[in-house]
């Protein structure tokens, strides 16, 4: 984040304890970005698959932008307008270390063999939330739950899983690849009229325990359905040692790369995103926690965090592994500020931004 804008989020937090904010609307901004084998900076870059650098293993990726106008009501209720966008990908070292080698050219210098595997799925939306403030069940123990009812301005989905090698005796590459790509930014020969966006409907929740010293929650968010009518795909697979007999019994030789274009009614399941969280807070040191947080396709996330106050200012911190991220925390008046970088020298390849607050009475 630029020098100047961090102060001038620093700056907002502070000023917010000297004015008053009426009860109601509340605006939010968070962003929380990481990629493991690329520079945020070169996302969508022309050039970004020459800086690729995979980790061993699997890489992920994955992006959470969301702005939010909050409004809590009499009843209990919550009503929220927001605008967001989400991608998840997770990919093979072979897959990335692959689309490298191809995009700078020449050859391996030696037999290669990847194994390719890719799993992306990415939207964009806006619309509306509506959520039940915290439920009691029983003593100690609260339950909000959530829905969101988005329109869809973008939706892209790729897949793709075979493996590929490098023969340094024959000077060529080897590939058995398949691919699957949905996307709304899909042309193709003969492509036929789309529905001008899609729609989704997605839960969540949070239920939580308290008990003494110690605290536990479960969150989760976008366990729903994606739906788009007339949805652009393209199904293909690559062989480059694809051979057959024809119907007299001859060796037949079948196109290098076969496909289908399809754009049927495009229904999508997607599991949510959830989050185990454990407290403890202890006298004179705040509250200590520890969290895992589940991706869809990926697995869990672990985290660390603490929770204080100091001179009337609430402070936080927390510590993510996978991502190599440190982040701090302010809250004061009823605005709040959080950033997070990871401490990996040279460019930047996570990010967390998250700031809001009351708006005045108009």
């Amino acid at each position: 984040m630029p020098p100047r804008l961090a102060a001038l989020l620093l700056a907002t937090v502070a000023a917010a304890h000297a004015q008053p904010a009426a009860p109601g609307w509340r605006l939010s901004l968070a962003s929380d970005r990481h990629v493991d084998a690329l520079a945020l900076n070169r996302l969508g870059d022309d050039e970004a698959a020459r800086a690729l650098d995979p980790r061993a293993g699997r890489n992920l990726g994955y992006l959470f932008d969301e702005l939010r106008l909050e409004r809590g009501g009499g009843d209990g209720t919550r009503l929220a307008l927001l605008a967001r966008q989400r991608a998840i990908a997770i990919a093979s070292e072979g897959a990335l270390d692959l689309a490298r080698q191809v995009e700078t050219g020449g050859t391996p210098g030696r037999d290669r063999d990847w194994r390719v595997d890719l799993d992306h799925l990415g939207f964009a939306g806006a619309g509306l939330e509506l959520g039940t403030r915290d439920l009691t069940l029983a003593p100690g123990m609260t339950l909000a739950l959530s829905a969101q009812a988005l329109a869809l301005q973008r939706l892209s989905a790729r897949q793709i899983d075979g493996h590929a090698g490098w023969r340094q005796t024959e000077d060529r590459y080897q590939a058995e690849l398949r691919s699957l790509q949905i996307d709304d930014r899909l042309d193709f020969p003969f492509r036929q009229p789309m529905a001008a966006r899609g729609w989704a409907l997605l839960l969540g929740g949070r239920l939580a325990l308290r008990d003494g010293a110690w605290d536990g929650a479960l969150r989760w968010q976008d366990a729903g359905w994606l739906r788009w009518r007339g949805l652009p795909q393209q199904q293909a697979q690559l062989s480059t040692d694809q051979a057959g007999l024809d119907a007299d019994g001859f060796v037949s030789y079948r196109p290098l790369i076969e496909g289908r274009n399809r754009q049927p009614s495009w229904r999508h399941t997607i599991a949510p995103v959830s989050t185990l969280e454990i407290g403890w807070r202890g006298e004179g040191i705040g509250r200590l926690q520890a969290g895992l947080v589940w991706l869809p396709g990926w697995g869990v996330l672990p985290r660390l965090g603490w929770q204080g106050q100091a001179g009337g200012w609430g402070l936080s911190a927390q510590w993510r592994p996978h991502e190599r991220r440190i982040g701090i925390g302010i809250e004061r008046g009823g605005w709040s500020l959080q950033l997070g970088s990871d401490l990996r020298g040279g460019e930047r390849r996570s990010m967390l931004l998250q700031v809001g607050g009351p708006l005045p009475s108009l």
